[in-house]
């Protein structure tokens, strides 16, 4: 079984699992050649989508908080001025992003050029 992997800043490519084998999407590679008389011996069945992944509430929140030194800095301000500002953004990421949000892994749809291998 094939797993094309992409979006890793290199072109597309494909893994092969039976032997953890990397294989470049160039003519000229011989697990290349193999790779393509597989697919359209046996389908596109033999050839997993990349994964996609979904981030959990943890790292949606940490990708939205403001700097610790921003929020030092509301602290100080609210204080000062009697606001509620620091409190008020980290209440709206929280409730933006719930607890209840869990990462997750599916298979991505196979590219087209895999697809048209069969064509």
């Amino acid at each position: 079984m094939y797993k094309i992997i992409q979006n890793t800043g290199f072109p597309d490519q494909i893994h092969r699992k039976s032997d953890e084998t990397w294989i470049p999407r160039d003519p000229s590679n011989s697990d290349y050649q193999r790779f393509l008389a597989d697919v359209k011996e046996q389908g596109l069945s033999i050839v997993e989508g990349t994964d996609i992944t979904t981030q959990s509430y943890v790292e949606l929140r940490m990708n939205e908080y403001p700097s610790l030194e921003d929020q030092q800095d509301m602290q100080f301000w609210d204080q000062e001025n009697g606001t509620s500002t620091w409190r008020d953004t980290i209440e709206t990421i929280k409730n933006k992003y719930p607890k209840s949000i869990s990462a997750t892994t599916t298979i991505g749809p196979l590219p087209e050029w895999v697809q048209k291998l069969v064509e």
